[in-house]
């Protein structure tokens, strides 16, 4: 945290970018979506990039089972799940699989561990329940603070905090409180997937508006937030590199147009 510090401001998304990315990362609730749901522009700015020859790979805190749905659903290349966990992608005959980025074997033993933590944070902070879609989560835990319910900032980070002196790893993002058992990341698993696909960080652009994607704002060079993050920015260390103009998703179709432009 910053506090007490000047906090260094994202310069202004420029009218052009000096390089079309190969590789377009993006977080998605309050990056894609805005006010919960996805803006016209932002969808069809999907189908833009798609066209355009710009693989759009989400990387993100969401469920499993919402992952699933996306890949299958969207004009997408692939998607990093549950905070670098897993990733879906296609095979050569169109199949969605799944290729888990942390041990399977231990999925077992971190469930019931986060079970039972998460019972002794709901005992200490009553206001904070799980989220709707935890039932479709694998390998982590998550936490509704502005998604169904409204938690208080403080709050938030405070029970964030307190699951980090538990020996989780914990991310505050603008809907929820995630949190897992291992130190893989956002970033982690955006970077196995380019790994694996003989791809660089060079050529890859990260989008993103929260704490929680602080990861990839560090281990990548092209980064940019949506406007909203920055009611955050004091509360991080690892800060996008630009900002546009607009919120959520319309902030992602702003994006999307710079990068037609290159």
């Amino acid at each position: 945290m910053n506090a007490g510090l000047p906090v260094p401001q994202p310069k202004p998304l420029p009218d052009r970018l000096s390089d079309r990315p190969q590789i377009l990362f993006t977080d998605v609730d309050d990056t894609l979506t805005w006010q919960g749901r996805v803006p016209v522009e932002a969808m069809q700015a999907l189908y833009n990039l798609s066209a355009g020859g710009v693989d759009v790979v989400p990387v993100t805190g969401a469920s499993a089972g919402w992952c699933d749905c996306l890949m299958k659903t969207w004009p997408i290349r692939a998607i990093v799940g549950e905070n670098g966990a897993f990733y879906l992608y296609r095979t050569g005959n169109g199949v969605v699989q799944r290729r888990w980025l942390k041990p399977e074997s231990s999925i077992a033993g971190d469930r019931r561990r986060l079970c039972q933590l998460s019972t002794d944070l709901q005992a200490r902070y009553p206001d904070i329940r799980p989220t709707q879609d935890q039932p479709f989560r694998i390998s982590e835990m998550a936490f509704d603070v502005g998604q169904a319910a409204t938690v208080d900032r403080q709050t938030a980070q405070e029970a964030t905090d307190w699951l980090r002196r538990q020996g989780l790893s914990a991310r505050l993002s603008s809907i929820h409180i995630n949190a897992w058992v291992g130190d893989h990341s956002k970033a982690s698993g955006a970077l196995a997937w380019l790994g694996d696909h003989g791809l660089s960080p060079d050529d890859s652009l990260f989008i993103g508006d929260s704490p929680n994607d602080e990861s990839m704002f560090e281990h990548f060079r092209l980064t940019v937030g949506v406007a909203n993050i920055r009611e955050f920015l004091p509360l991080m260390r690892h800060h996008p590199r630009y900002i546009t103009r607009q919120q959520g998703g319309h902030g992602f179709a702003e994006l999307a147009v710079r990068i037609a432009d290159v």
